[in-house]
């Protein structure tokens, strides 16, 4: 499937180890696996899915769009993808209670912009285009026994084993049918691309484990899946809309400099480490400051423009 294209693959170790180590939580089945496969020149298609709830992208998919960045760099095909059937369900990750659910009209008009925004990470044109694709274009067309066919290979307890879903048991709130769908419906996904791999925040592991398994049911593939780091301060704190503290694309470049300038120190060795090039040997402790001024200008730079 992607096979054909002639794009160069790029096999020096150094970088392959940088794009499996900066930033990444976990690999699966492991680092050994994926390596292997990078070293030996194979080209391996990564996708990363993103449910538009929102009008514009945040510095969390920044982080996995970067990741994906890399894999572009190396010659690797790689695909980002609207979750837009997925959207209208929406993601039951981390809540405690069913979210609202979109309509697909909400849903597009929410990623109008995401592509132009992704774009300044990812390269849509060029020798090897990134992919950019729509979940509703099979999880749309799929009948009630293709549903039924696909949750035969899992069961209730598997589900169940969510952190959220067993909270929300011991609390007495409920959890609804279509909830327990979602992580199978994300799972698709990678089914229905034949994709080699995918990347996403750690806070996603279940839901991209659900679907290498359906690659390995189903495919007989080994997908490989890159869960990175999440951007945290020192004592696990999350930025986020619920904190107050939420970073959007759409701000602008004196909105997203003040923004960071104004988070706690704590953000800082990982903001570096995830939403920058720098080396990771800046010494940031002895001079936060200074070292928020140049992750806020980075950040601004590869947003914005150096301009």
């Amino acid at each position: 499937m992607f096979g054909a294209n002639k794009t160069k693959i790029i096999t020096d170790e150094d970088k392959i180890n940088e794009v499996l180590t900066r930033g990444v939580e976990n690999i699966y089945p492991s680092v050994d696996f994926l390596k292997s496969k990078l070293l030996k020149g194979e080209r391996v298609s990564i996708y990363l899915g993103i449910d538009p709830t929102g009008t514009s992208l945040h510095l969390g998919h920044v982080i996995p769009l970067r990741k994906l960045a890399k894999f572009q760099e190396l010659g690797h095909q790689i695909i980002l993808l609207m979750g837009d059937f997925t959207a209208m369900i929406g993601d039951p990750t981390d809540k405690t209670a069913v979210r609202k659910k979109l309509t697909h009209e909400e849903v597009m008009e929410n990623l109008k912009e995401y592509k132009k925004q992704a774009s300044k990470f990812i390269s849509f044109s060029g020798e090897n285009p990134a992919q950019f694709k729509f979940n509703s274009e099979w999880l749309g067309e799929m009948k009630f026994k293709d549903v039924l066919e696909i949750t035969s290979l899992v069961t209730v307890e598997q589900m169940m084993k969510r952190d959220m879903f067993a909270r929300r048991s011991q609390e007495g709130k409920p959890t609804y049918v279509h909830e327990l769908m979602y992580p199978l419906m994300q799972g698709y996904d990678s089914v229905a691309m034949n994709v080699d791999g995918e990347v996403g925040g750690n806070d996603q592991t279940f839901n991209m484990l659900v679907g290498r398994d359906l690659m390995k049911t189903l495919k007989n593939k080994e997908k490989f899946v890159i869960t990175t780091k999440l951007l945290v301060d020192s004592s696990g704190g999350k930025m986020g809309k619920t904190e107050g503290n939420a970073i959007n694309l759409d701000e602008s470049p004196d909105q997203i400099y003040a923004k960071v300038m104004s988070l706690p120190d704590g953000f800082l060795k990982l903001g570096i480490e995830l939403l920058t090039d720098l080396p990771l040997t800046k010494n940031i402790e002895s001079d936060p400051l200074n070292a928020k001024k140049l992750w806020a200008f980075e950040l601004v730079k590869q947003t914005h423009g150096e301009d």
